[in-house]
């Protein structure tokens, strides 16, 4: 491997060459670094070291070898592009400075050849060496490098390829590695150096392609051979706790793409690496990788959190680019290169899904920290399950009882009573968000906030979309119940409680009959909204603005599809202020701004008419409290017996006696009677819909259930420092239980196939459906409001009940259904037929809306196939009712998805990586 020196032109006029070597914790290394820097045949003119804050010794080492003079110090931490810089305030100017790692050895003839290649041309700025393995010391690692479109470090290379001069030949590349890089001073200087921003990894990539912009090269010198250990990358030098974290790698390559893209291809480089960091997260989940899934998921945040950064140093690069990029766009990797990465991630994650065994995982046993594997595979007798998992017993019970109790919600297309049926796709909900193209009605056209989290989930299962409202819907009470339980654990240690109070909780979101009733809303919402309080309670114990955001998102959830969640929300973000003080209400200001975001102009549509956010996801149905019902838990129509809840309500009350959990009693109290004020408001308002005056009776069943989640809550807290006699405590437990017993007894008995149902969605006869035209659905009556609805086919899937339309085309056919009901004409008629309408359809008829829609001409009653149902065809062919939204809805409806996405991404909890305390820094 050694080389000779051979004669060369520039040593006529040899070039000043200051050399830096750069090292941190290096001292594995540097006994053979330092020697082979001794043997070269051209030695720098210069030399300067940087020590950042080594602990194993390798700053005497470098003392030793190179002189007090010669050595500088940095704090640890410091990013390689600093220590450079450091040294370089040390070292007089020179042609050409060399950049060395602690973990990099040299041949002999390493900087000679180097030097070849870089006075070989006037416009070389940048000359990298061949890089091969240490300590194997034949395997190539780089010969130049450059980046793909999705931030993947690329070297063109085969993993593991041995060095047989099949790349030795000069060629111009993006960068070369930093270690071992000769460059110009002259434009060191004028690009300013590394990027302060890359303080370890990308920083070689980024120098190169700014490089390249201003118009020089970067060249590899084969002839030139280095030996790299690449120990920050492997892994295998000492960390200490100011090290860059183990997710910077890939936090680099996405800025380095992002400040170095130009425009406008940025902006689709700024969507496709966001979306496409979060399909790795998802990836690497599956295949079993958590902490590779955390290190992007964080990456990606703390690329993305940070747009002013991105911005100013695109400003950087702009100032000095005198180079187009389609100049230089071949040093770049070839486009289908991500493709290649993406496929084997894909072939790798079925592996993981096919093959589980051939996957190494991350996961731990659990297993006893004193018995051996054998033992544990041992199948001895022991406690029983109840025992040792009570919590996981009694979830295993309630999805039992779930099964039981939906017995006939088992089938597919769940729909009935407020619950639409879902579409046959997950492109409906996709559809509703980001397509212009509708059947239904024109104008201005904002899909529902809830289709977002729905064709989130669709997703994976693309054909059965309606399997996701089934899980919700049938598995309601073992979901209500998990989140339930997560909070009791912040509220109370003891298990028994937390477990008895859980499930009381879970039962009183079927006791509302919300289930049954298809109020899909009331049961999203009523699952999320103990997630919320969690959120909360954290927030109060450690403050911050991540737990503020996550805080907002969780409200925003249960907004999305229960409106009136987002008052409940916002007023239990004020009694939070109120208990913890003004030192959470920074926190607090975000976390109701978020769900205002989040929500967006379905939001405010809504707000228009403020008793609309009563109306949830799903038809609107109207609801029929009384106020004994709202104080017993109940929202009216089908519901368990409100008296079982009158016991709770006597023990929510004697929880106020305890002197020492009073106060977080109170809270819990101050969260009831928030409930309860809402629910009772919602008795004496109405609200109509976007289609007709119908006045609408408000479903109170969320704040209903807000108002016995307190109660549950406050006996929870007080529970534990109640002190009686055993009768009087066998007294309570039994007044306790009255409520999930006799609750439970009702929802097995009764079951939830009614009216909600599986199969066709019924909304019109079947005969209607399959007429060319749509058909006008007219519901209510003239004394209290008719409302009607347009339906293509067999009627609205969940989502599009929802759509508002406020445009001409759909003013004139409101005036025209207004004037058939008042004294039809045949211009009415042709109204609707010019608006895709070929019949009308009246389930439970109004004797008064039937007979007058009978004294209209151009209308032919027909026969109906349910009793006290009217149905009349409109003569002739109807138009197309073919329209398409605003150019505008699908740029709202992406950017509504995207910050969504932003939002979930910055809040999501992430496995950090723990980094051992250095014993020398801790004593230090």
């Amino acid at each position: 491997m050694d080389e000779t020196p051979t004669a060369r032109h520039w040593l006529d006029a040899p070039p000043t060459v200051a050399a830096v070597l750069v090292s941190h914790n290096g001292a594995t290394w540097l006994p053979k670094v330092i020697a082979s820097l001794g043997e070269m045949f051209y030695a720098p003119t210069v030399w300067q070291v940087v020590d950042v804050g080594s602990t194993d010794g390798s700053a005497d080492l470098l003392r030793e070898a190179f002189g007090e003079g010669r050595v500088s110090t940095a704090p640890s931490g410091t990013g390689f592009g600093d220590a450079v810089k450091i040294a370089l305030e040390s070292l007089p100017e020179t042609d050409w400075i060399w950049l060395l790692h602690d973990d990099s050895s040299v041949l002999p003839g390493t900087l000679s050849g180097l030097l070849d290649t870089a006075t070989s041309s006037p416009d070389i700025a940048v000359v990298g060496p061949k890089i091969r393995e240490w300590p194997s010391l034949r395997r190539l690692l780089e010969v130049g490098l450059t980046i793909t479109a999705t931030g993947n470090r690329e070297t063109g290379l085969e993993t593991g390829e041995p060095d047989a001069g099949q790349h030795d030949r000069e060629r111009d590349v993006l960068a070369v590695n930093s270690a071992g890089m000769l460059v110009r001073r002259d434009v060191w200087d004028e690009l300013g150096g590394f990027d302060r921003r890359l303080p370890l990894h990308g920083d070689d990539i980024d120098f190169g392609w700014r490089v390249a912009r201003a118009g020089y090269r970067t060249r590899t010198a084969p002839t030139a051979v280095m030996f790299h250990a690449e120990a920050s990358r492997r892994g295998t030098r000492k960390r200490s706790r100011s090290d860059v974290p183990h997710w910077e790698p890939r936090r680099a390559a996405i800025y380095t793409l992002l400040v170095n893209t130009p425009m406008p291809r940025f902006l689709f480089q700024y969507v496709r690496l966001f979306v496409g960091s979060l399909l790795r997260v998802l990836a690497m989940l599956i295949g079993k990788d958590p902490e590779a899934a955390s290190d992007e998921l964080l990456a990606l945040r703390s690329a993305y959190v940070h747009p002013i950064r991105l911005f100013a140093g695109r400003r950087q690069r702009a100032r000095t680019a005198k180079r187009p990029h389609r100049e230089i766009r071949g040093l770049l990797a070839p486009f289908w290169l991500p493709y290649q990465h993406g496929y084997d991630m894909t072939r790798d994650t079925i592996t993981a899904l096919v093959k589980p065994e051939a996957v190494a995982t991350v996961g731990r046993r659990s297993t006893r920290p004193d018995e051996s594997p054998d033992e544990a595979d041992d199948l001895e007798d022991g406690p029983s399950l109840l025992a040792r998992r009570p919590w996981f017993a009694t979830v295993l019970v309630l999805v039992l009882l779930s099964l039981l109790a939906g017995r006939g919600l088992l089938g597919a297309g769940l729909h009935g009573g407020a619950l639409p049926a879902s579409p046959e796709s997950a492109y409906g909900w996709w559809s509703l968000l980001l397509g212009r193209d509708r059947e239904l009605q024109a104008g201005t056209m904002l899909a529902p906030a809830f289709a977002i989290p729905l064709a989130a989930f669709a997703t994976p299962v693309w054909f059965h979309p309606g399997l996701v409202v089934w899980v919700l819907m049938l598995f309601a009470v073992p979901l209500a119940a998990l989140t339930a339980h997560r909070l009791g654990r912040l509220v109370s240690p003891h298990r028994g409680i937390r477990i008895a109070c859980a499930v009381t909780y879970a039962l009183c979101v079927v006791a509302t009959g919300a289930v049954s009733q298809g109020r899909l809303g009331t049961v999203v919402a009523l699952i999320v909204l103990p997630i919320v309080v969690n959120t909360a309670i954290q927030l109060a114990e450690t403050p911050g603005w991540q737990l503020g955001l996550r805080l907002g998102i969780w409200i925003a959830v249960a907004a999305a599809f229960a409106p009136i969640a987002l008052l409940l929300g916002l007023g239990g973000l004020v009694i939070l202020l109120y208990a913890e003080g003004r030192w959470v209400s920074r926190y607090l200001v975000a976390s109701a701004i978020v769900p205002l975001v989040l929500l967006g102009p379905w939001l405010w549509q809504r707000a228009l008419r403020p008793f609309r956010m009563w109306w949830e996801a799903g038809f609107p149905v109207p609801g029929s409290a009384t106020a004994l019902d709202v104080v017993l838990g109940r929202a009216g129509g089908i519901a368990a017996p409100g008296w079982l809840t009158v016991g709770l309500v006597v023990l929510a009350v004697l929880a106020l006696v305890p002197a020492r959990t009073r106060l977080a009693v109170e809270t819990a109290w101050l969260v009831a009677i928030l409930g309860l004020a809402v629910a009772l408001s919602g008795l004496v308002v109405t609200y109509s819909t976007h289609t007709g005056p119908a006045d609408v009776e408000p479903w109170v069943a969320v704040p209903a259930v807000v108002w016995i989640g307190g109660l549950i809550a406050a006996v929870l807290i007080a529970a534990p420092d109640v002190r009686l006699p055993r009768p009087a405590l066998a007294a309570v437990v039994a007044v306790a239980l009255v409520l999930p017993v006799g609750t439970a007894v009702w929802w097995i008995g009764r079951g939830e196939a009614d009216p909600i149902d599986t199969g066709r969605s019924a909304v019109v006869p079947l005969f209607l459906a399959e007429r060319p035209g749509n058909t006008l659905v007219v519901t209510g009556s003239i004394d209290r409001g008719v409302d009607y609805k347009v339906v293509d086919g067999d009627g609205p899937y969940l989502g599009q009940e929802a759509v508002a339309a406020s445009s001409p085309e759909a003013d004139k056919l409101t005036l025209a259904v207004r004037r058939l009901l008042a004294q039809g004409t045949s211009a009415d008629v042709r109204a609707l037929s010019a608006a895709g309408i070929d019949a009308i359809y009246a389930p439970r008829a109004d004797p008064d809306v039937a007979r007058r829609i009978d004294g209209a001409p151009l209308l032919s009653p027909s026969g109906s196939d349910e009793p006290g149902s009217r149905v009349w065809t409109i003569s002739g062919d109807p138009a197309s009712a073919h329209a398409s939204a605003p150019w505008w809805h699908p740029v709202v409806g992406g950017l509504q998805v995207l910050a969504w996405l932003v939002a979930i991404v910055l809040t999501a909890p992430v496995r950090r990586r723990e980094v051992e305390p250095d014993l020398e820094e801790v004593t230090a």
